[in-house]
């Protein structure tokens, strides 16, 4: 009897192809046995009426498994919208129909869940200010965000598609730089999801350098601490006794040395106030800010310094006191490299995702790049070591880059390039950030 189960569209037509010659037969036979032509009227009448009924009994039935099989085709493409009419009110087929429809509302809830995550993992990606990729399951590149661009110098979108291997990734042991410079930079931290039945993978990029130099900020900032309490400690009753002794003395030689500790007291003095300036936070407070009006500032400080303003007039949010001392302290860094007059160049230009403001000079230009931001280290006869340490400070805080180069368009001199974000991570009227950065 397999050839009877191999489909219940077989089975159907076979028991009704029986039914029908179950009845053809009575009919006959009592059409033989009452020769009456009414008793034959109402004979045909029943076999037609009989053969209707098991020939929509069995549509029906079809219909039934049909309209589930459609349903749960458009459930596996996930399309929980369409709903199949029900072909039975009441009993097992009808019991059927409404556990699908449950089935489908269940999926769908949990697809719109799942649909949810995935949109804040996408904005959460979008917000982060560190580089993050997104790796479909042939190792392509599927998705970025914006601080993409700091890695590879163009947007994510124009690499689409591109293999790990052509970014310069390898996944041996773990994902990982291919170049060993960019190893000593970046850490790159791994984890999986899934987006629709299709697996992917995701890389968070971590900058070590900047932990690294938290870390040797955090030090040099407590030894400012400890170095200007213990010598304002020891140089406040130096101070108090000269002063006294000052009163005491007589004019002459005794006096003359007195008021050279005294000056020496209050010169130290002075030096570790300025120091103690590295180990301070910066409160930031965002405004809007003109280039036009901030390079005009500039030149009203210095009108024999003959600085040029160069570039776009440009609107951007930042701090215009903590930028402006910025700027000065630069100014003066380069008018006491012996830049002429009329030489200076403070340019305004917009990247993509940053403003860029660069200060030229012709001085003699910049000799030992590698240690220009170390606290206490200066070329300077007269030097401190504090200003270059202090605008780079500045400049982190406010959520840029500060950079000393010399130029490189065959003038001799330097470029001190200032790179600000366009989207500063505090909005103009929300509280001031405290801040403490190299």
């Amino acid at each position: 009897m397999a050839w009877f189960n191999q489909s219940l569209e077989r089975q159907t037509a076979v028991q009704n192809s029986l039914a029908l010659l179950l009845a053809f037969s009575l009919a006959v036979l009592v059409c033989w046995l009452w020769p009456v032509w009414w008793v034959w009227l109402l004979t045909g009448l029943s076999c037609w009426w009989f053969c209707r009924f098991n020939l929509l009994n069995r549509r029906q039935l079809l219909s039934a498994f049909r309209r589930a099989s459609v349903q749960l085709d458009a459930l596996q493409l996930q399309d929980y919208s369409l709903q199949a009419k029900p072909a039975y009110a009441s009993g097992i087929a009808a019991e059927f129909q409404q556990q699908l429809q449950q089935l489908s509302a269940q999926l769908q809830q949990r697809k719109s869940f799942f649909d949810e995550q995935q949109f804040l993992l996408y904005r959460l990606i979008d917000q982060l200010n560190t580089p993050i990729l997104v790796l479909n399951h042939k190792a392509q590149l599927s998705y970025a965000n914006e601080q993409f661009q700091l890695l590879f110098g163009q947007p994510w979108q124009s690499l689409k598609h591109s293999s790990a291997a052509s970014l310069g990734l390898e996944a041996v042991p773990q994902w990982q730089f291919s170049a060993a410079d960019r190893r000593q930079q970046w850490q790159i931290r791994h984890s999986r999801f899934v987006d629709q039945g299709e697996r992917y993978q995701l890389l968070v990029f971590i900058d070590i350098e900047l932990a690294l130099r938290e870390n040797q900020l955090q030090a040099w900032q407590q030894l400012i601490r400890v170095l200007s309490h213990e010598i304002h400690n020891s140089l406040t009753p130096v101070q108090s006794l000269t002063e006294y002794l000052l009163q005491k003395t007589a004019p002459g030689r005794e006096q003359d040395a007195l008021k050279l500790i005294h000056e020496r007291s209050r010169h130290l003095q002075n030096f570790v106030g300025r120091y103690a300036q590295l180990s301070k936070p910066l409160s930031v407070q965002l405004q809007p800010v003109q280039s036009g009006t901030l390079g005009q500032s500039l030149q009203l400080l210095y009108p024999h310094a003959g600085l040029q303003l160069s570039g776009p007039s440009l609107s951007f949010q930042s701090d215009p006191t903590l930028l402006q001392q910025l700027l000065i302290n630069l100014l003066k860094n380069a008018i006491e490299a012996d830049s002429p007059a009329g030489t200076l160049e403070l340019r305004f230009s917009q990247q993509p995702n940053h403003l860029c403001i660069q200060l030229l000079d012709q001085g003699h230009g910049v000799s030992n790049t590698a240690n220009l931001f170390v606290p206490f280290y200066t070329t300077k006869p007269k030097g401190q070591g504090i200003g270059l340490a202090l605008c780079r400070q500045i400049a982190r805080t406010l959520g840029g880059e500060l950079t000393l180069t010399n130029r490189n368009d065959g003038i001799t001199g330097a470029c001190a390039c200032l790179l600000l974000p366009l989207n500063p991570a505090v909005a103009a009227g929300d509280e001031p950030i405290t801040a403490a950065t190299a």
